[in-house]
């Protein structure tokens, strides 16, 4: 793998959720294959936060709890911008369980916040995370749990 630095790791977040976590972890060559089964659990990753979010936004009607804000629900409604917020959480929520990137000034932030409790540390989340790292064998790069923040 060329570690030549062109960009951000947040650039390849938004644009390529597993290549990312790849170069994060060290993982040169995936087999075609495996990496397909491996997205499957980026689209699983992608769905849960979808739903995530949603139901922070019907929290918020019913309960009169402000949890997310409503220009994301706006930003929901366009294909592309959605996406980039979903690939958001999947970068904040990925670099959080990593232990090299313990540090909150390491990750991203966005303004206004997104709830953290109810999506960005939600544990159906990283539970996912760590089944991706457990298929491309890096799990030893991730902790248990949001400890350590």
């Amino acid at each position: 793998m060329n570690l030549q630095h062109h960009g951000s790791l947040f650039t390849l977040f938004l644009h390529s959720p597993m290549t990312a976590l790849c170069y994060i972890c060290n993982v040169g060559d995936v087999p075609i294959h495996h990496w397909e089964r491996c997205q499957n659990y980026v689209d699983r990753f992608v769905t849960e936060a979808s739903r995530l979010v949603t139901r922070c936004r019907m929290d918020e009607i019913e309960q009169g709890i402000g949890y997310i804000d409503s220009s994301y629900v706006q930003f929901f409604g366009d294909d592309f911008l959605r996406t980039l917020i979903l690939r958001f959480v999947f970068c904040d929520v990925t670099l959080r369980l990593h232990r090299g990137f313990r540090g909150r000034h390491q990750r991203p932030r966005c303004e206004p916040p997104l709830p953290s409790a109810e999506l960005l540390e939600h544990p159906s989340l990283a539970h996912i995370i760590l089944q991706l790292a457990s298929a491309l064998d890096v799990r030893g790069h991730f902790v248990e749990g949001p400890e350590g923040d």
